[in-house]
């Protein structure tokens, strides 16, 4: 599920991260889901990792959050091994939302404050009920923020799939992470509401870092670096404009997509 930052006196600022050489397989398993990969991520700037389902986009993640330390190669942290650093310093580092993201029976305020429970501002939290399009369902809940939502306890309210992705983004926006993660979270959104909740979330984080995992590749014109994935490597890198110049496989699979949605619609 998520992987919540909390305040903390042990709270470390991400300046850059650098996959080097790193290959991993699950605990189990004969197949390496990553191979030699190499990938930078410098602070202040959008990222996103693109790539066919299985081939490692959301293991990255994992690796980068310490679920799984056991690798070849090296994940090293503003110069420093992944492997010196203490897993409450990792969590401090990090706000992540999955695509199997977390429904927490409790208040809405409660819900989305989990993201920072003793370091969020008003102001951040009402900034990030704004920006993940939440305003809405806020009116229309009979206590506002303070509504309990879930099946939990008699009167409370559930909500739309669509509902809960939004909670679990506003969750992001409220962390003091350095570094916040979407790993395809919105995928009961239309594709339109979800370029629009991902717009907004650019916006709110500008000059901060983030990392974006989407299969709908519109999602990513707006990160300053895609790293296309590809068998378990990187096989190309660069904004949306030199990627489509490049005409490889982000370009390949970006008119590939497009024409489906045409279809479609």
């Amino acid at each position: 599920n998520e992987y919540l930052c909390v305040s903390s006196e042990n709270r470390v600022l991400v300046n850059r991260i650098e996959f080097r050489n790193v290959t991993f397989r699950y605990p189990g398993t004969k197949r390496d889901v990553l191979k030699n990969l190499n990938l930078v991520i410098e602070s202040g700037k959008h990222y996103a990792l693109v790539g066919a389902n299985g081939s490692g986009k959301t293991t990255i993640t994992k690796l980068l959050t310490g679920l799984y330390e056991e690798f070849e190669g090296d994940i090293l942290i503003n110069n420093i091994s992944i492997k010196m650093y203490s897993q409450e310093e990792l969590k401090s580092m990090f706000a992540v939302v999955y695509q199997d993201f977390a429904k927490y029976e409790i208040s809405l305020k409660d819900n989305i404050t989990l993201g920072n429970v003793n370091g969020y501002s008003t102001q951040r939290f009402q900034e990030s009920i704004e920006e993940s399009g939440l305003i809405e369902l806020v009116q229309e809940l009979p206590r506002g923020i303070d509504s309990y939502i879930g099946r939990i306890i008699k009167d409370s309210l559930d909500l739309s799939g669509g509902q809960w992705q939004r909670i679990a983004m506003a969750r992001t926006l409220v962390s003091n992470a350095s570094l916040r993660i979407l790993d395809e979270p919105t995928a009961a959104l239309d594709p339109v509401s979800e370029s629009r909740l991902y717009e907004n979330f650019e916006k709110i984080n500008h000059g901060k870092t983030t990392l974006l995992i989407s299969h709908r590749l519109a999602s990513t014109k707006l990160a300053d670096v895609i790293y296309v994935i590809e068998d378990g490597a990187v096989s190309e890198h660069g904004n949306f404009n030199e990627l489509m110049t490049k005409n490889g496989s982000y370009a390949e699979m970006f008119h590939s997509q497009r024409r489906w949605y045409e279809n479609e619609n």
